[in-house]
């Protein structure tokens, strides 16, 4: 049976980077510690054991050095990985890494109930984080028996309330005389994933996903999205993980060709420990626009586009977590007017609730400098726009694989031309499935 692991990421960088310096104001414990853990990245177990029980010695029941000797002894098969880890619980209850350590030592000597336990707090101890991933992976193969299922499907369906339907996407001129309409449609979203390759330190899926959304009056806007996904992941040291994806899309509104496109997209995932951790991303995307009877001039917008971006995940507390992130792109299209080049800022925040309620809060701050002279502009202005974009959604636990979800999301958008102002208000309510 193949068994994952998790490795223990450095403490801090800095200390690992001075610990060969010598000066009188560098501790004894911070020097064990820097070196227990470059022993632990190297696999060499007992040495790091050595270095953090020294480390203790300065510091007696310090919980991260407990912890971290845990690990190792852990990591090398000691038998007494167990008390040492429940020894750094003791020191601190509510700590998210030392509960994914206690189940992954239950989960490797296939003691699967006291694993789940286990991997159950650090979910909720650190919801929507990097380490309560982790620990639902975990907990999926310890329900299997510890065989990881190999494939996932997820399916929501729900409905939902438009203030502004006929809003084409990504800002393109809205059709005349039917704009600002609001209906009621159905939704529903599914998305299948297999892994193909799954080991110590790579791995690889395939995904399948489908959007479909049928309107009650304004069907010329109904749209459905098909999403193929290719992903790779490999992890460098337990500090440093890059990845890579690509993903081909199609999409039909009101029944017709609206879009294709090729994306790929490299990323380099940085964890700094305890539950905090950066992702570096590049995206490039290729594009092709189809001309319809209600967007006759769609294809003008055929191109690329350039993203870079950088995302910061924070855990707050035991109960709420964070993200924050910007990102910069650059849009090359056949019509100059539709090029541009936008900044865009965004911040997410996850709150675990009490009744086993998640909180979502979401704001984004997005702005456009396009190149050329807008046709819809009379005195032949650039366009500028900056939008606004807010949401909260709360999601309520009904089983281990079902959940309900309500949501609110609203969007203004202000440009120098007229024509581009808009706002938008989206109500919803999901009903989610997993299996």
């Amino acid at each position: 049976m193949t068994k994952l692991k998790y490795f223990v990421p450095s403490i801090v960088i800095f200390i690992l980077l001075t610990s060969t310096i010598t000066s009188g104001s560098e501790s004894q414990y911070e020097k064990h510690m820097a070196k227990g853990t470059l022993a632990t990245e190297t696999g060499k177990y007992r040495e790091a054991e050595s270095e953090f029980s020294n480390a203790l010695k300065e510091k007696p029941n310090d919980h991260t050095a407990t912890l971290y000797l845990g690990i190792a002894q852990s990591r090398s098969g000691d038998e007494a990985a167990g008390a040492t880890l429940k020894k750094a619980l003791s020191l601190n209850p509510d700590d998210p890494r030392t509960n994914l350590e206690l189940g992954i030592y239950y989960f490797n000597k296939e003691i699967y109930e006291e694993a789940e336990d286990y991997f159950e707090n650090t979910i909720k101890l650190a919801p929507g984080t990097e380490i309560s991933g982790r620990a639902k992976e975990y907990l999926d193969m310890a329900k299997a028996g510890g065989k990881e299922k190999a494939w996932s499907l997820n399916i929501s369906g729900g409905v939902q309330y438009d203030s502004n339907v006929v809003l084409n996407p990504e800002g393109s001129p809205l059709p005349q005389g039917i704009s600002n309409k609001s209906d009621w449609r159905g939704v529903i979203y599914l998305k299948g994933k297999y892994n193909i390759i799954r080991s110590k330190k790579a791995e690889g899926t395939i995904s399948y996903s489908l959007y479909n959304s049928t309107h009650s009056r304004l069907s010329e806007f109904d749209i459905r999205q098909h999403q193929f996904e290719a992903g790779l992941g490999y992890g460098i040291t337990d500090m440093f993980r890059i990845k890579g994806a690509y993903t081909f899309e199609y999409i039909y509104v009101g029944g017709d060709d609206y879009s294709r496109s090729h994306t790929i997209g490299p990323s380099l995932v940085i964890s700094e420990g305890k539950g905090f951790s950066t992702e570096i991303d590049y995206r490039y995307r290729d594009s092709r626009y189809i001309n319809a009877e209600m967007f006759l001039d769609n294809s003008e917008r055929t191109g690329e586009n350039h993203l870079i971006g950088i995302t910061q995940n924070i855990p707050m507390s035991k109960a709420v977590s964070a993200r924050i992130g910007y990102a910069h792109d650059r849009d090359n299209t056949r019509k100059d007017y539709w090029d541009y080049r936008g900044d865009k800022g965004r911040a997410d925040i996850r709150a675990s609730l009490p009744a086993d309620i998640y909180m979502d809060l979401g704001g984004e701050y997005y702005s456009k400098h396009y190149r050329g002279d807008n046709p819809a502009s009379l005195t032949g202005q650039k366009r500028r726009d900056k939008t606004s974009t807010g949401s909260v959604a709360l999601t309520k636990i009904l089983t281990e694989k079902t959940s309900v979800t309500l949501g609110q999301l609203y969007t203004k958008n202000r440009s120098n031309i007229d024509a581009f102002d808009y706002k938008r208000s989206i109500t919803s309510i999901f009903i989610n499935v997993r299996f």
